[in-house]
């Protein structure tokens, strides 16, 4: 990921960042991701993805699962009893994901999670995306003339 739009080595809990992959021009719709620090301990990702985190670090595909409009809020629960954890909202149609699960769907016309991106630090302590997304990117009909 790029350095001027990784989060600082020392980002809080709960800070919300969009990033792209490093070289990449910012107008290829389906390459900008969003990057969240969650407390590792409410962490709950698929068996699979239990290394994906580091330091409760997640990233997930900007784009949203049901029509591919771009995920630009950050729900931070204010009302425990109504918003009990963070998610990641899609403001055109609500769709509402759950980052510390995968990217499942908590809320909304989404059909499918968010496409989640690995993630590592490496040996000099940058972020950098550890392999590819767990699923297609963008809203499926995107495929449907492939």
């Amino acid at each position: 990921m790029r350095g001027d739009r990784s989060p600082p080595r020392r980002s809080r809990q709960g800070a919300f960042y969009t990033a792209f992959p490093e070289g990449a021009g910012q107008e290829r719709l389906g390459d900008p991701v969003v990057v969240v620090r969650l407390d590792p301990a409410e962490l709950d990702l698929p068996g699979d993805r239990k290394s994906w985190a580091p330091a409760g670090i997640v990233a997930y595909s900007k784009i949203c699962t049901h029509a591919g409009c771009a995920v630009a809020l950050y729900r931070k629960p204010t009302f425990p009893a109504a918003e009990s954890r963070p998610a990641l909202v899609c403001p055109c149609h609500y769709s509402t994901f759950d980052p510390a699960t995968g990217g499942t769907v908590l809320f909304g016309p989404a059909g499918r999670p968010l496409p989640q991106l690995p993630l590592e630090i490496d040996h000099e302590g940058n972020l950098r995306a550890a392999g590819s997304f767990s699923g297609r990117v963008g809203p499926a009909w995107w495929g449907v003339r492939e």
